[in-house]
């Protein structure tokens, strides 16, 4: 069907007609300011506008609503012609009934693969097609003289190209434009990456800024339908491995080369370098500002981390030694991480923890590795009735471990993020960075069973202050590379793990959790 849509006197005999005089004897009389309209959703294979939209849309919500209704009716691929006059002539600025100018440049934001492209360049358009979900790509652009530069163009006392210049900032050049949208539809993030063949997505390390990545994966696949690859480090390849969402995990630069000229028929493949420090110090969950690299917003649903290793891996041979939980008990696992000192939480309370743990029966689980560097790895914590599992897992085996068990506790992203892909209830200790920018994606949304533990410090999150200026001044080192272990703004420093969360809080947060069905 083609419809009319503020006919006026412009009736044409087999399409639908609507205007809201009932003096135009149109086929239908519609208010168009008031929605939902009275047609039905893909209905409209060719609207026409012929010089009313720059009459309709006074408020802003009043016009955003008047798109969604035209992308409503359109059928998929539908066109929408448009007829308006030029805001800087005459013709717009002397009739009070219109109220809205309209440019081809203002339409762009209904363009989802424009908005994309325009937040992956942290550009400062409004994305309007992601906020009412819309998408309409420009297909035609024309400018229509006022006749004063037509007929001095004609005399020869002027060139096209003079008026064109006059155009960009004199008023009365341009008289009307006729643009043409199409609709794109149905509405589908990751327009902007549809020309591309495939997507690999960089990131060596660590396993928690790994792990993320995984979520960003299973967003770009649900979005997109491309083949998703991962450039990481070895060590990270059977874990990763077992992602659904990856096509594939590759380790070196020959395997990339073999994947471009895969696809370089196809598109090509998109390399995206994702280790850079400012994903994780963006103010926002790691996932998204991922995401934003491409310009991608998605629903937790599709952000959410999944692990599905081989059934051999997830077997573990030290959870059938352990001894069966009392009734009503937990088994919890303690990853006792130290590091840098801006997020490391004392031994001694890690300690006091068990200890409190063990006496109210739960079965206690240390796991982690030492490592090989001094100071860094898990705490030697020494409780009696504890059991230790440090060194003796993989993270394959820890991931079986985590989906038999009922909490983690850590203050590392690592076993947070793997413990995102089972139903474990994690407790989080977090200084640096917001608990909501790290705690996972699951059962459909943000942070389910899930318990971020931050400090009271004014300055907390403190790594948002490493976006400023004087970020090395205020970190107290002239050191970029020990920035982000060293980073502390307050007076007392490194007090939020040292003093401020306590072994209340968290053995607190424990207490309230239910156990979960082995």
């Amino acid at each position: 069907m083609k419809i009319n849509l503020g006919c006026g006197r412009d009736y044409r005999p087999g399409w639908l007609n609507v205007d809201f005089f009932d003096a135009a004897q149109p086929d239908q009389v519609v208010d168009l300011e008031r929605t939902p309209w009275p047609l039905d959703n893909d209905c409209a294979e060719f609207i026409l506008m012929k010089h009313v939209l720059e009459h309709l849309g006074k408020d802003t919500q009043s016009f955003l609503s008047i798109m969604s209704e035209l992308y409503r009716i359109a059928k998929p691929d539908a066109l929408i012609e448009i007829h308006v006059s030029h805001p800087m002539h005459a013709d717009y600025t002397s009739d009070p009934s219109r109220v809205r100018p309209i440019t081809p440049e203002m339409l762009q934001c209904f363009d989802l693969a424009l908005v994309e492209r325009w937040q992956a360049a942290s550009l400062p358009r409004t994305p309007l097609a992601k906020y009412i979900g819309v998408d309409f790509e420009t297909t035609a652009v024309e400018y229509f003289l006022d006749p004063y530069w037509i007929d001095r163009i004609a005399k020869g006392e002027i060139t096209q190209e003079a008026v064109a210049q006059k155009a960009r900032s004199e008023a009365n050049v341009v008289q009307w434009m006729r643009i043409v949208l199409r609709a794109r539809k149905p509405f589908r993030h990751g327009r902007s990456l549809d020309h591309l063949g495939a997507v690999c997505l960089e990131r060596r390390g660590g396993l928690g800024d790994v792990l993320m990545l995984l979520g960003a994966a299973h967003a770009l696949k649900a979005m997109t339908g491309k083949p998703i690859f991962l450039l990481t480090d070895p060590a990270f390849r059977d874990l990763a491995s077992g992602c659904p969402h990856l096509e594939g995990v590759v380790t070196d630069a020959a395997e990339v080369a073999a994947l471009h000229e895969r696809f370089q028929h196809q598109g090509g493949m998109h390399c995206a370098d994702l280790g850079a420090a400012k994903f994780g110090i963006s103010g926002r969950h790691q996932i998204d500002a991922y995401l934003e690299y491409f310009g991608l917003t998605a629903p937790p649903h599709l952000k959410e981390i999944v692990l599905q290793p081989d059934a051999d891996g997830i077997a573990c041979t030290a959870v059938s030694a352990l001894p069966p939980i009392a009734p009503g008990k937990k088994r919890v696992l303690v990853h006792a991480a130290q590091g840098d000192p801006n997020r490391t939480w004392p031994a001694i309370r890690w300690s006091a923890l068990c200890e409190r743990l063990v006496e109210d029966g739960h079965q206690v689980i240390l796991i982690g590795d030492t490592g090989t560097i001094p100071g860094r790895g898990a705490h030697a914590i020494s409780v009696p009735g504890t059991h230790v599992l440090v060194d003796q897992l993989s993270t394959v085996q820890t991931l079986g471990l985590m989906r038999v068990s009922d909490v983690l506790v850590t203050t590392d992203s690592g076993p947070v993020q793997l413990a995102a892909a089972t139903s474990i209830h994690i407790v989080g200790l977090y200084s640096v960075v917001a608990p909501e920018n790290r705690l996972p994606f699951r059962e459909g949304r943000a942070g389910a069973r899930s318990t971020g533990l931050k400090p009271v410090c004014a300055d907390s999150p403190c790594y948002r202050h490493l976006l400023s200026d004087d970020a090395l001044r205020r970190a107290n080192t002239s050191d970029p590379a020990r920035l982000f272990s060293h980073w502390c703004v307050a007076e007392r420093k490194f007090a939020c793990m040292n003093h401020e969360i306590g072994v209340d809080s968290v053995y607190g947060a424990i207490a309230h959790i239910e156990s979960c069905p082995a």
